[in-house]
């Protein structure tokens, strides 16, 4: 027996060193011979986000108006999941490219279009669906998962060349413990062999068209293609696609267009929708592009112009080819039996200044009583975008229309307006009761730009810190805080937010402690002990915050000097400012 476990341990201490040996020898070899380094822009799903998908957290409702990402997680402006209508909805699915990665969001060729289609007056919303890293995979899943809860009338696909040899290199990586062993063992990399199945740039894609694993790539790739067209088209949209060049593919000397000839033929044989925006792009030169992919501004607005010239999405006419054929004047369109010819007069009149007192009645008219809800919110936006202040009221009261388009037209119309506060302070109380949260986000969103003037709508707020989104950017907790002093009532209910199990309560409800301040002096108990014992993100704000409650009190001079020990670089920074008495 004792002979046997000697055998045992003289081979494994054999085998071990044998792969000793080998391991030693693999890295030597991979440091005479380093294997093909895969371009940064080729991203290793597992090593980004852990999976095959991800968005970005975020408590978003729609106010404020410019958040960089809205509650699906992506950068794009909030939408009503009721679809509007007589509304065209168009959802493009794609990467940091759609994303507008480098651009403000704003000039990411979606929102262009969709900017252009407004102009015109066609009754057409876009979506941007689309994020960093994103291949064809995730965005197939983003349409499962995001956009076809919106209804859409058709999806575009929005294909960048590197979408390929990501699929390609990620899902024919190694899982779990081995991808793990692979990232450690350069015996296990030898064994894998991952060059021969990973490509390691897009030009590879021209270079070794006829390689294994480019033509492997391919093949997922359209088959990635047809499973998202399936989808599509069981919810009764219709699909389409775009592919957009690379920045070296219109420099001199580039390659010819393989690639997207490819995928053209694949288009054609599928029946599919397609158009390659390199010829377009190319018309632009480098200028189209801010780096190797993304398009520059220029190079937004060229790829928008090139959708809507070629015919890509089946758009509904401009407005002033609605109202050419009738030949009547704007307002007197907006009596027309056909509402979409309502629609399009009352387009027209929040374009022009003219007409005074008569047009803003006939619009809220229309807003109170048109039986067509596209009319309807139609006639919000022109109000706001005439500013007619005399309006205030039959927008205050669209903010209870059954429909969500024409509410939240009537709310973005009502925060184009300058009224008086206390004037609008009422409206705003009666819509923090809505049952839509983006109406309440409106109004605590614009109570608190009243800041103290909007103090008789604490008791109001206060009810409304039991909503789901009390603590968001656009809740009543933020409302509270921007009116400062005279929302003094608050402070128990904030404590017991402050108190409660909700991290991200908690610290949000000390920001707001904070900026009541030296009225909220009651919350010090509590602030001391979550600035002493409490998650690094609650104690960073708690420390904030009895710095602007009672900076000169002995017992927040001690907090703050233990503070600026504190484990979390955060915590010592507010710390620090407070203890030199600046605020940030």
């Amino acid at each position: 027996m004792k002979a046997r476990l000697q055998n045992l341990l003289l081979a494994f201490a054999a085998s071990a060193l044998t792969l000793l040996v080998l391991e030693g020898a693999c890295r030597l070899w991979e440091r005479l011979h380093p294997p093909e380094k895969v371009a940064d822009y080729l991203w290793d799903w597992q090593q980004k986000w852990d999976g095959d998908f991800y968005v970005f957290e975020s408590d978003a409702l729609g106010w404020p108006p410019w958040e960089d990402f809205n509650a699906d997680g992506v950068r794009d402006r909030t939408h009503a999941v009721e679809k509007p209508e007589g509304v065209t909805r168009v959802v493009f699915l794609g990467d940091s490219v759609t994303l507008g990665d480098g651009i403000k969001p704003a000039q990411a060729y979606p929102q262009v279009l969709e900017a252009r289609l407004d102009e015109e007056g066609r009754p057409v919303e876009v979506f941007n669906v689309a994020l960093f890293g994103w291949s064809t995979r995730q965005e197939r899943l983003a349409y499962g998962r995001i956009a076809r809860r919106y209804r859409p009338d058709t999806v575009v696909l929005a294909v960048c060349l590197n979408d390929i040899p990501e699929l390609q290199n990620n899902l024919t990586r190694p899982r779990g413990w081995l991808s793990a062993l692979h990232r450690r063992s350069a015996l296990v990399r030898a064994a894998v062999r991952a060059p021969a199945r990973e490509i390691g740039s897009v030009e590879e894609l021209f270079e070794r068209r006829e390689s294994k694993k480019v033509r492997d790539a391919m093949a997922r790739f359209f088959d990635e293609v047809r499973g998202l067209r399936d989808a599509v088209r069981a919810d009764g949209a219709t699909f389409a696609m775009i592919v957009f060049p690379f920045r070296f593919q219109v420099a001199p000397g580039a390659p010819a267009p393989t690639v997207q000839d490819e995928i053209r033929a694949f288009a054609e044989s599928e029946g599919l929708a397609f158009r390659d925006l390199r010829p377009a792009v190319a018309e632009l030169g480098e200028r189209a592009f801010v780096d190797y992919d993304h398009l520059s501004p220029a190079g937004a607005r060229r790829v928008a112009q090139e959708i809507v010239a070629t015919g890509l999405l089946d758009l509904p006419p401009p407005a002033l080819e609605v109202l050419d054929a009738r030949g009547q004047t704007p307002l007197a369109a907006l009596r027309d039996a056909d509402a979409a010819v309502r629609g399009a007069a009352a387009w027209a009149l929040g374009r022009r200044p003219e007409g005074g007192a008569a047009v803003d009645t006939a619009l809220a008219k229309a807003l109170r009583e048109d039986a067509s809800e596209p009319v309807r919110a139609a006639a919000a936006r022109a109000l706001g975008a005439r500013g007619a202040a005399s309006a205030a009221p039959a927008l205050e009261g669209a903010l209870g229309d059954p429909r969500a388009a024409v509410r939240w037209e009537a709310a973005r119309a009502l925060s184009a307006l300058r009224l008086d506060a206390a004037a609008a302070v009422p409206g705003l109380v009666r819509a923090l009761a809505s049952r839509d949260v983006y109406i309440r986000g409106f109004a605590a969103w614009s109570l608190g730009n009243l800041e103290g003037a909007a103090a008789p709508a604490v008791p109001a707020l206060i009810a409304a810190l039991d909503n789901e989104e009390a603590f968001s950017r656009a809740g009543a907790a933020l409302a509270l805080s921007k009116i400062g002093a005279g929302a003094q009532a608050a402070v128990p209910a904030l404590v017991e937010a402050l108190e409660g199990p909700d991290v991200d309560r908690r610290w949000k409800a000390a920001r707001a402690l904070g900026r009541i301040g030296p009225a909220a002096e009651a919350a010090l108990p509590s602030l001391l002990k979550a600035a002493r014992e409490d998650h690094e993100y609650v104690r960073a704000q708690a420390v904030r915050a009895v710095a602007r409650i009672a900076p000169g009190r002995a017992d927040v001079v001690a907090t703050l000097q233990a503070a600026a020990k504190d484990r979390d670089p955060e915590v010592r920074r507010q710390a620090d400012l407070a203890i030199r008495g600046r605020r940030d």
